[in-house]
């Protein structure tokens, strides 16, 4: 899959997000799926931005929305490898009901999640994987609620599932683990544990 010059990414210098493109497109190549037969299908948030960036087919979905956008497609070609790509805040805060319903059917399908533990494209609110007692934009004394571990639900809704949890830190770790996601033959997630370089060092101080 080739980069869209006319279109280059839009992080912050030093984004993890640039790793999660780069282990994408490693994965990809080392599995050797050509571009024609898979489709991505990108939450609205930072990691979303990547939506332009793919020379294969892509939707840019509605918020909490990908994980059930990229059913739809799947269900309706079984042929294609689809690709859902979105933050923790979407997939974890909006879109956990379907992500849930689809882990437990588990539809063939691989989730890939920017998981920064903040709503950071909105400038650094609390998400769903932000650790308790953190002070955010929309939690200055701090959040009171014990974050989601994603790992731990995934399991318990489908012990089949192909789901890791790696450092967004790690290039061999987040290349290995979407390339066992994409070659997984039922419901896969990757968690990808990062932080934000321009909001996250609040949730850390």
């Amino acid at each position: 899959m080739s980069l869209s010059p006319a279109n280059p990414p839009t992080w912050c210098p030093g984004c993890h997000n640039f790793l999660i493109y780069a282990g994408i497109r490693q994965a990809v190549a080392t599995l050797n799926i050509p571009a024609k037969d898979m489709v991505f299908v990108y939450d609205i948030g930072c990691v979303g931005n990547m939506a332009d960036n793919f020379s294969s087919y892509a939707i840019h979905s509605l918020h909490g929305r990908c994980v059930p956008t990229a059913l739809g497609v799947r269900l309706a070609n079984p042929k294609l490898k689809v690709v859902a790509v979105g933050g923790d805040g979407g997939i974890y805060g909006e879109g956990l009901n379907h992500l849930l319903a689809t882990a437990r059917a588990n539809y063939p399908l691989t989730v890939l999640v920017a998981n920064n533990q903040l709503y950071s494209l909105t400038t650094g609110q609390t998400s769903p994987t932000t650790p308790q007692g953190s002070r955010t934009k929309s939690t200055p004394l701090g959040s009171p609620s014990l974050p989601v571990d994603p790992i731990t639900l995934i399991n318990a809704s489908n012990p089949n599932a192909f789901v890791k949890s790696v450092s967004g830190t790690d290039p061999k770790s987040v290349i290995d683990a979407i390339s066992e996601a994409l070659a997984f033959p039922g419901f896969s997630l990757v968690d990808i544990r990062q932080v934000c370089i321009t909001f996250g060092k609040q949730i850390h101080a």
